[in-house]
């Protein structure tokens, strides 16, 4: 009875030790990615933290995302600069990021300002 007993343990103990390891093999983040203009609108998916997904620059993306926390709103470029033409480009950001859900949206007068706004999250 003993050893059965042992045996139990130790296997629990290898699944605890295994399952940050199987953890990290997860993106701790999952995002959607759309960009409305001109009445057509371009989606991606993005995964940070194993960076990948169908967006054209996952990593450079992500690294951008880590560095506000995962919150889009927080993307700032200082002075752009960009032409005054209106042609209205509308942004959005949905998913989760580390557990805590995302949910952005916000039009820019332009792509320019969009660009310079959330650099390669906002590019697709």
């Amino acid at each position: 009875m003993r050893s059965i007993t042992t045996l139990a343990l130790a296997g629990a103990i290898v699944l605890a030790a295994a399952s940050p390891a199987l953890a990290g093999h997860r993106p701790l983040a999952s995002l959607k990615v759309s960009v409305t203009a001109a009445g057509a609108t371009k989606s991606a998916g993005l995964l940070c933290d194993r960076d990948g997904g169908d967006h054209p620059s996952p990593r450079t993306a992500c690294r951008l995302l880590r560095a506000v926390k995962g919150d889009p709103a927080r993307l700032r470029v200082k002075d752009p600069v960009c032409t005054r033409e209106y042609r209205p480009h509308v942004v959005s950001v949905r998913g989760t990021w580390r557990g805590r859900p995302v949910s952005f949206t916000t039009t820019f007068a332009n792509a320019c300002l969009m660009k310079s706004a959330g650099g390669a999250v906002f590019t697709l």
